[in-house]
């Protein structure tokens, strides 16, 4: 026992090492910055949308993911998110993110009558203007006979009958896009 005490002693491997705490100092702040930069890219890029609606205009979901980096190569059927203008109360707040889906991009006809919404001829479901009695208006106040999105512009809608999109406040600017929205429950 006493012989293998001093063989520990006099041999160097079986001494416990410890690291100098200025390298371990150095070490700890690489990783405390590599995550910074990776949490900070990651809070610049994405956001979190929350749908808090008693009723609800993309159901099931109430939870998204935004991807403010994405907001070009805008596609049908995709899911947006946009800020909010004057133009859109009394139900959204000025600046506010709201999430529709995209149902017409430029040079896309649509039609908005009593029975519905059609797009390029394809009647959308559940898009009748529904809403214009709660607004206080006529639905005659919303028909339009034909219209062709312009470039720069897009028709975004809900996927209900009391959905407030572009069937009440018309074209949406592409400038407003805030980025990609990806539902996620």
């Amino acid at each position: 026992m006493i012989g293998s005490a001093l063989e520990a002693k006099s041999h160097p491997k079986l001494k416990p090492s410890r690291e100098p705490w200025d390298r371990f100092a150095m070490k700890a702040l690489l990783v405390l910055t590599a995550m910074l930069i990776l949490i900070g890219y990651g809070c610049a890029r994405y956001r979190i949308g929350i749908d808090d609606q008693v009723s609800q205009c993309l159901p099931p979901y109430r939870w998204y993911l935004i991807d403010t980096f994405d907001r070009q190569s805008i596609k049908r059927d995709q899911l947006r998110a946009f800020a909010a203008t004057e133009v859109m109360a009394p139900y959204f707040r000025r600046e506010q993110t709201i999430i529709k889906r995209v149902a017409g991009i430029p040079g896309d006809q649509v039609s908005v009558t009593a029975e519905g919404t059609s797009i390029n001829g394809v009647m959308q479901p559940e898009s009748d203007p529904a809403l214009a009695k709660a607004l206080g208006l006529s639905v005659a106040d919303f028909l339009v006979g034909s219209l062709t999105i312009p470039e720069g512009f897009l028709w975004v809608m809900g996927a209900t009958r009391d959905s407030f999109d572009s069937r009440y406040w018309r074209l949406l600017p592409q400038n407003q896009v805030i980025g990609r929205a990806y539902a996620l429950f």
